[in-house]
């Protein structure tokens, strides 16, 4: 196939994925800058200008002026053999300093790469945003890309796995402040219609360390949840991250025994900062 005629597939955003209201005084061309590297990042290889204005959805003149600047300072690569655009490590190694100064020891990345690999399922990275959990990143699955999540796409916390296992890391005032906002608002429908039940699954998150859910998923998704908590004494401040494995619910359950262990394992090997062990056991009923 040539790359003018190949299919790049872009997740589809679901009823429950959302984008964050900006607000009237948000910058349009500061936040078109952050869409195309986001774009880029779950593209994951290099593309054409053509290819990017097909999954963008921009104007091919404006598209070709901001690929541009970014090349000219040096955040993307041009390869003028095939025409192909890629983002520079200069891109890549932006804000570095922020994940240096959090977890000095460990690479979250190459943690959420092993357990790709090693799971061949999706790993996503999410992070705590006001009464939303927002998906910081993700690696996707080598099976059904239009079906996963969107990299920046947010979901309120009680209506997804992830918001759980942060849910847990936080007081229950303020786990009922959250809910209470959520259930207000009910942007879509959701399993969850009490502030009983949030309390319940928070409980349930704790107790087992992690959150495995395909109630609370799409249609036929599954995920087994866990945070990141640097500082176990830090208490709600240090659980703003969480790690969710992620894929079509039959996947998931093929390797739900795999999944404790293999998590240890890559906590051990690549986040000596986070005091993750999770325990094996021979049934891992769904929240």
């Amino acid at each position: 196939m040539s790359r003018s005629s190949r299919r790049l597939e872009l997740p589809d955003a679901s009823v429950k994925d959302s984008t964050r209201d900006l607000g009237p005084r948000s910058v349009k061309s500061a936040q078109r800058v952050l869409e195309l590297i986001e774009l880029l990042e779950q593209l994951g290889c290099p593309v054409t200008l053509a290819e990017i204005v097909r999954a963008s959805g921009y104007p091919q003149s404006s598209t070709w002026m901001l690929v541009q600047t970014l090349m000219r300072m040096g955040y993307l690569c041009h390869n003028p053999d095939d025409g192909t655009y890629m983002p520079s490590l200069r891109l890549n190694l932006l804000g570095g300093w922020v994940h240096d100064l959090a977890l000095p020891r460990s690479n979250l990345r190459l943690a959420m790469r092993a357990l790709s690999e090693r799971l061949g399922l999706s790993i996503i990275l999410g992070q705590r945003s006001g009464r939303y959990v927002q998906y910081a990143h993700v690696l996707y699955g080598a099976k059904d890309r239009k079906t996963q999540v969107p990299i920046g796409a947010v979901r309120p916390l009680i209506d997804t796995g992830m918001g759980y296992a942060l849910l847990a890391q936080l007081p229950d005032d303020e786990v009922c402040a959250i809910a209470s906002v959520c259930l207000a608002r009910a942007e879509h429908k959701s399993p969850v219609s009490s502030l009983r039940q949030v309390l319940a699954i928070v409980d349930k998150a704790r107790q087992a360390g992690f959150v495995y859910s395909h109630r609370l998923q799409n249609a036929n998704r599954a995920s087994f949840s866990f945070a990141l908590v640097s500082d176990p004494g830090a208490g709600a401040r240090s659980g703003l991250l969480a790690l969710a494995i992620a894929g079509n619910r039959q996947d998931v359950a093929a390797r739900l025994r795999d999944i404790p262990r293999t998590v240890n394992d890559v906590a051990a090997e690549f986040l000596p900062d986070v005091p993750i062990h999770i325990k094996a056991s021979p049934s891992i009923p769904p929240i």
